[in-house]
C-alpha cells in the first residue's frame, strides 16, 4: 500500500512561496517508509528568498560528501547574487547599468551567457518577458529597502498610471559575442534580471551537484523548483502549486524529473504607492503591473527558461498565455485564478498532463 505523502513546505508563509515540495512517498512494492534513505538538506536565504536543497547520496558517496556538494551549490548561488543583484551597487549588473550607455562594457562569461538567454527569451515571448525594464522598476519604487510583501485582501487591478509617469524606454541592449561586451543604445536603458536570475542560478547550482555525482536532488527557491533526477524508487519529485486564493493550500500536484516549475504572481510582492498596490511583475508594453489576479506556472526542461516563461505567461494572461505555450515544445503552462463566483478556475496546456502527479 502506498504510504501517505507528508507535506513539508520548509518555508515561512510570509516568504511568498507558490511552489513547495512534498516528501517523496514509496511506490507499491518499495521498502517501508522507515527503511528509505533520508535526504541530506541545506538551506540559505539568497537573492531575497529562501533556497533549500535536498538530495540523496548516490552509491559510494557519504552523507558528508553530499553535504559538501550542497554547500558548494549554495556558494555558487551566492556568487551569482553578487554578480546579478541590482540591489548591490558594486555588482557586475549595476556597473553595466551605469556605464553601458557610454560604450561597450566587458562581461564575465556567466553574465554574458545569461544576457544572451534573456534576450532570446524576450524574443520568443514577444517581449512579454523583457530584461530591460530597469528604468520602470526604479521609477515605480519597486526596489525599496523595505518593500511591502503582504498584498491587499483581494488583488486590485490598478488604474493606469497616467501619461508621463514613467521614463521612456526607446533604446536597445546590444551584445557582441566576439568581444563579450554589452552596450546600450541610449541612456534610458537598464537591465533587471529579476525575472530570470533565480532560474539561471538554479541551473548553475544543479551543475555543481551533477559534477559532484549527485543525481537525485530537489532545489526549492521561493516560488521555483528544479528537480534533478528523482528520489530513489520514484518516477519524479512531487511538488505542489498553491491555490492563489489561499497560498497555504495546494491546488495542483506535479511530478517532476529533470525539469523545473516556476510560478509567478502579483499577489505576493510589491509596494503600495498613494493607496495603489503595484505588483512586482510589470507588463513591458505599458509599465503597468500584470493584471491577471492569479498565478501562472511554467514547466520547462531547465530553470532559466521556466523562470522567464512564467513571468511572460503572467503578463500574457490565461488565454494568450495558453495559446502561446501550446505553440512551443519547451514549455507546459497552467494558470490558476478566481472565476466570477470566486471558485478556482484552471487554464492549462495539454502538455501539462505529463507532469500531473498523484492527487491530481
Amino acid at each position: 500500500m502506498t504510504s501517505p505523502s507528508v507535506r513539508r513546505p520548509g518555508f515561512r508563509p510570509g516568504e511568498a512561496l507558490l511552489v513547495c515540495w512534498v516528501a517523496c512517498v514509496c511506490a507499491p512494492g518499495m521498502a517501508a517508509a522507515w527503511e528509505r534513505p533520508e535526504p541530506i538538506a541545506r538551506a540559505r536565504h539568497i537573492m531575497g528568498a529562501p533556497l533549500e536543497i535536498r538530495a540523496f547520496a548516490p552509491p559510494g558517496r557519504s552523507a558528508d560528501q553530499v553535504a559538501r556538494a550542497l554547500d558548494a551549490a549554495l556558494d555558487k548561488v551566492e556568487r551569482l547574487d553578487g554578480m546579478l543583484s541590482n540591489w548591490k551597487p558594486d555588482s557586475e549588473i549595476s556597473r553595466i547599468n551605469r556605464t553601458a550607455a557610454a560604450g561597450p562594457v566587458a562581461c564575465s562569461e556567466e553574465l554574458f551567457e545569461l544576457l544572451s538567454e534573456s534576450l532570446a527569451a524576450a524574443a520568443v515571448t514577444g517581449r512579454a518577458f523583457d530584461p530591460s525594464i530597469e528604468p520602470w522598476v526604479k521609477a515605480l519604487g519597486l526596489r525599496e529597502d523595505r518593500p511591502e510583501i503582504e498584498p491587499p485582501p483581494q488583488l486590485e487591478i490598478p488604474p493606469p498610471a497616467g501619461g508621463g509617469a514613467l521614463p521612456p524606454r526607446s533604446g536597445e541592449v546590444r551584445l557582441d559575442p566576439a568581444s563579450r561586451t554589452v552596450s546600450f543604445t541610449s541612456a534610458d536603458v537598464g537591465l533587471d534580471l529579476g525575472g530570470i536570475g533565480k532560474g539561471y542560478a538554479l541551473d548553475r547550482a544543479a551543475g555543481v551537484l551533477r559534477q559532484a555525482g549527485v543525481a537525485s536532488a530537489l532545489l526549492n527557491f521561493g516560488g521555483q523548483v528544479l528537480a534533478v533526477g528523482a528520489p530513489p524508487g520514484e518516477a519524479g519529485w512531487i511538488v505542489e502549486v498553491a491555490d492563489p486564493r489561499d497560498r497555504l493550500h495546494p491546488a495542483l500536484t506535479l511530478s517532476l524529473r529533470d525539469a523545473s516549475a516556476s510560478t509567478s504572481a502579483n499577489m505576493e510582492r510589491g509596494v503600495r504607492r498613494s493607496g495603489r498596490w503595484i505588483g512586482h511583475v510589470l507588463d513591458p508594453a505599458t509599465g503597468e503591473p500584470a493584471s491577471f489576479p492569479g498565478s501562472a506556472t511554467a514547466v520547462a526542461p531547465d530553470a532559466t527558461r521556466a523562470d522567464a516563461y512564467s513571468t511572460a505567461l503572467l503578463v500574457m494572461g490565461p488565454e494568450g498565455g495558453v495559446r502561446w505555450a501550446e505553440g512551443r515544445d519547451d514549455v507546459a503552462a497552467v494558470f490558476l485564478g478566481p472565476s466570477a463566483d470566486g471558485a478556482l478556475q484552471i487554464w492549462a496546456t495539454p502538455s501539462m498532463e505529463r507532469y500531473r502527479g498523484a492527487g491530481r
